[in-house]
């Protein structure tokens, strides 16, 4: 079974991650800097001292990402800042965290993205803490952990979009990830959207590619003013795109056919993704990650939390 994931992974030598903390922590020493309040301040930061330390290999990794066609970008052995217990109810107390913040945003401007939060999830803020939240129980959710979060995109009730629009009406194309920490070892498994193609037969892509499906919003969503879930009706679970390729919106627990040939296809699809292989990072402090969430679904299985302040702990925020 072939595998077209296309990732590139750069690693940070020791000196240059050393060098690269020490230029950031004296440029937001003394500062309370809020992500949501001061996300220039934090980005300008963040990519002077990236491009000032970074070797060209990784700088040209990053700035070249978003037209590659690659589907993911690591880079590992980024500076740790000592990070205060994890936030297993959400939200952290952003102010401590400006090394950290600097970098994300930092990294996300090179990459020649724009962060965004959209108002109906998490608060409307920006970075969103994977965390496993007591609350989120039972829930296939970047809040949960004793329930398996099947491969999905993320915000797929919403159309795609294009360059020049405001991202926050469609499909985020990318996610970017930090990490304050991974005790347990979970890991980000994700899948190029073509390898999943291959374990599907013709007659089944035709199907997902016809306007046979309805999607809600996932658990993180709040629901819309009528008190439901937000749905995007009536269309393609894949969609072609004339300069990317295919498409996919895709989350099982949302994902409904409209007819019975819907429904054989979308099982045959969860069948596809099941059997497929992928890539399974262990994200890490020190690492971060960005990939394609129009030609990459991820998965992340069940697992049992360390405790509460020492959770595992990623940092995610939307990036177009």
């Amino acid at each position: 079974m072939k595998d077209h994931m296309r990732s590139v992974h750069r690693h940070v030598d020791d000196e240059t991650r050393d060098l690269l903390k020490k230029e950031i922590e004296e440029r937001v020493a003394d500062s309370a800097l809020d992500p949501d309040r001061d996300t220039e301040i934090l980005a300008r930061i963040g990519a002077w001292a990236l491009r000032r330390t970074l070797p060209s290999e990784a700088l040209g990794a990053l700035e070249g990402f978003a037209a590659s066609g690659n589907h993911a970008l690591l880079l590992d052995n980024l500076p740790q800042p000592d990070a205060p217990p994890t936030p297993v109810h959400g939200f952290a107390d952003e102010e401590r965290l400006p090394v950290l913040n600097a970098l994300h945003f930092g990294l996300i401007r090179l990459l020649g993205l724009t962060p965004y939060a959209v108002g109906y999830e998490n608060r409307g803020r920006l970075i969103r803490n994977v965390v496993p939240n007591p609350e989120a129980a039972g829930t296939a959710s970047s809040w949960g952990a004793d329930s398996e979060f099947f491969w999905h995109t993320d915000n797929p009730h919403l159309p795609f979009g294009g360059p020049g629009v405001n991202p926050r009406l469609y499909v985020p194309r990318y996610l970017t990830f930090c990490v304050g920490r991974n005790h347990e070892q979970v890991p980000t498994e994700l899948m190029a959207l073509e390898t999943a193609l291959d374990h599907v037969p013709d007659d089944t892509l035709r199907v997902l590619a016809e306007p046979r499906f309805e999607v809600a919003a996932p658990d993180s969503n709040d629901l819309a003013d009528d008190g439901n879930r937000r749905v995007y009706g009536r269309t393609p679970v894949l969609e072609p795109d004339r300069d990317d390729g295919p498409r996919v919106r895709y989350d099982r627990g949302t994902t409904r056919a409209r007819d019975r040939a819907a429904a054989e296809a979308l099982d045959a699809w969860a069948d596809a993704l099941t059997a497929a292989p992928c890539w399974r990072p262990v994200l890490r402090p020190g690492h971060f990650l960005v990939f394609d969430n129009y030609r990459v679904v991820h998965r992340r299985g069940a697992f049992e939390p360390a405790p509460d302040h020492e959770a595992r702990w990623l940092r995610r925020c939307y990036a177009s």
